[in-house]
C-alpha cells in the first residue's frame, strides 16, 4: 500500500512538472512570436523611414509594398502577449498586464495608423507618406515609452 502511494505521488509530481514545462514552452513561443513580428515590422518601417527621410531613393511602388507589409504585420504581435509572458527573454514591461486597456488601445491605434500609412502610400505622394510615417512612429514611440524596457 505504501509503495502504491509513493508511486502515485511520484506520478503526480511528474505530471505537474511536465505541465509546468509545457506552460513554459507556450510562454517562450508567445515571446518568440511577438519578437519576430516586431523585428519584421521594424525592417519594413526602417525602409519607409529611409525613403521619406532621403536615406534611400523614394520608389512609390516599393513604398506601397512596404506600407502594406507594415499594415499586415501590425496585426500579428498582440496574440503573443499572454499571461506569464512578462517573464523570460523579453523587453516587455510588467505594466502591459497592469494597464491592459491602455496597451490594447495603443495596439489598435497602431493598426489604424498603419492602415492610414498604406492608404497614403497608395497615393504615391511622398509628403502624404511622410506624414503617415510620422503619425505611425509617434504611436510606436508612445507605446515603447510606456511598455518597453530599454
Amino acid at each position: 500500500m505504501k509503495k502504491r502511494r509513493t508511486v502515485a505521488w511520484a506520478l503526480i509530481a511528474l505530471f505537474q512538472a511536465s505541465m509546468a514545462h509545457a506552460q513554459d514552452r507556450k510562454i517562450e513561443a508567445a515571446i518568440k512570436h511577438r519578437k519576430a513580428a516586431f523585428t519584421l515590422m521594424s525592417t519594413y518601417v526602417s525602409r519607409l523611414v529611409q525613403a521619406v527621410e532621403g536615406g534611400r531613393p523614394y520608389d512609390p511602388a516599393r513604398s506601397l509594398e512596404d506600407a502594406r507589409g507594415v499594415e499586415f504585420i501590425s496585426r500579428l504581435p498582440w496574440e503573443g502577449f499572454v499571461p506569464g509572458s512578462e517573464r523570460g527573454d523579453t523587453r516587455a514591461k510588467d505594466d502591459i498586464w497592469f494597464e491592459e486597456d491602455r496597451f490594447r488601445k495603443l495596439a489598435i491605434e497602431l493598426q489604424s495608423r498603419t492602415a492610414a500609412l498604406a492608404k497614403a502610400a497608395e497615393t504615391g505622394n511622398l509628403q502624404k507618406l511622410r506624414g503617415a510615417v510620422d503619425d505611425m512612429r509617434d504611436t510606436c514611440t508612445r507605446c515603447h515609452k510606456a511598455f518597453r524596457k530599454d
